[in-house]
Order: structure tokens, then C-alpha cells, then sequence
């Protein structure tokens, strides 16, 4: 999982605790709401580790908060942009990748759809594998997996332009498109009431 990579990048909102990370991931990725609380905690300790992350006082209700340090904001920053992506990832990720992105930066999403785009474009690199049967069956399958990561980025380009222009949007709603909803880039005003107490 790039879970690691997404709390990174909603970290660049800000110092948070770790149910509060837990909370605006799940939002942020609805595919990921099965993601344990525990394995939040224990990404941020090895983001700690790493040096990518440290941990910032305490929120009012006493729980620790997580901030990026330097070197932390400037890899989320060339994650979020796709400025680290040279393939394409397995399907959890790509959809981390653009989720988190849309739910930060409209900017940066629009740069990372356009990486994507570039990458699932381009021809496959050669193989030398015999042609088999199931060869055959498993470049059909990524055929069609690529041209539905393509479809679904162009939905997501659809929808970054309608929000970008909501005076050109017609009162009706195409069928490509997303929900219309407005994005709001920021911490969400309703956070968990629990978390893990700072160690006294």
C-alpha cells in the first residue's frame, strides 16, 4: 500500500494527529476505509524514522501531532505533482495518487493526470517472453486495464475543468460526469473525537 505516500501528501495541509490522518484518508479515498487505525500509527513512526516526518507538540485534546520536515514536504510535493512516477503503479495506488491529489491541489492534479496520461499512452517496452496463449490473455487484460485508467482520468479532467469554469458548465449534467460537488482543499472542519493521548 502507498498509504505512506498519501499521509504525506495530506500532511502538506498541516500538522495532524493520527486519527485525524486515519479520518481524512479514508474521505480523501474511499477505497482505503478499511485501512486499520493501527497501521497509520505505525507508517507515521516509520515516516519518524525516516526523517520525513516528526512529531509537533500536541493537539488541544492532547493527542501528538505529525509535521513534515523538509526534506518530507519536498517528496510529497514531487509525489503529489507526479514528478515520481515513471510507471504505471498497481490500481490501489493509482487511485491514491489521483484522490489525494484532487483533494488538495488542483494545480498539481491536473500535472499528475497529465503524467499518467503520458505513461499509459506510450508503448509497452519489449519482451522477450514466447508468445503464448496466456501471454495473449494477459496483454488483453492490461489493455483493457489501461483503457480504463484512461477513460477514468479523462472523467477527472472533465470534472477539474467543470469545477474551474462553473459559469461554462450547462444546467445539464453530462454522464461523465462526477457529482458536480465542490472540492475544498483544507483539513475537514469535523475531526475524530479520539485518538491516541500523548505518553506522559
Amino acid at each position: 500500500m502507498a498509504v505512506k505516500d498519501s499521509l504525506m501528501g495530506i500532511l502538506t495541509l498541516g500538522p495532524a494527529y493520527g486519527l485525524q490522518l486515519h479520518s481524512e484518508l479514508c474521505a480523501r479515498a474511499p477505497h482505503r476505509a478499511r485501512t486499520n487505525v493501527g497501521q497509520i500509527y505505525a507508517t507515521l513512526e516509520r515516516l519518524v524514522s525516516a526523517g520525513y516526518v516528526l512529531r509537533s507538540g500536541s493537539s488541544t485534546e492532547g493527542f501528538p501531532l505529525y509535521t513534515l520536515t523538509d526534506v518530507g514536504d519536498a517528496l510529497a510535493q514531487a509525489w503529489l505533482s507526479g514528478e515520481t512516477v515513471t510507471s504505471f503503479t498497481e490500481w490501489p495506488e493509482f487511485l491514491d495518487h489521483i484522490m489525494v491529489a484532487r483533494s488538495l491541489n488542483d494545480s498539481t492534479l491536473e500535472k499528475v493526470i497529465s503524467v499518467y496520461e503520458s505513461i499509459l499512452s506510450s508503448d509497452p517496452p519489449p519482451h522477450n517472453l514466447p508468445v503464448t496463449a496466456e501471454k495473449k490473455m494477459i496483454d488483453l487484460a492490461q489493455r483493457h486495464i489501461t483503457d480504463a485508467a484512461l477513460a477514468w482520468l479523462g472523467d477527472i479532467r472533465r470534472d477539474l475543468r467543470r469545477r474551474a469554469n462553473p459559469a461554462r458548465a450547462s444546467g445539464a449534467v453530462s454522464p461523465d460526469a462526477i457529482d458536480g460537488q465542490i472540492v475544498t482543499h483544507g483539513y475537514r472542519e469535523e475531526r475524530p473525537k479520539r485518538g491516541r493521548p500523548t505518553l506522559s
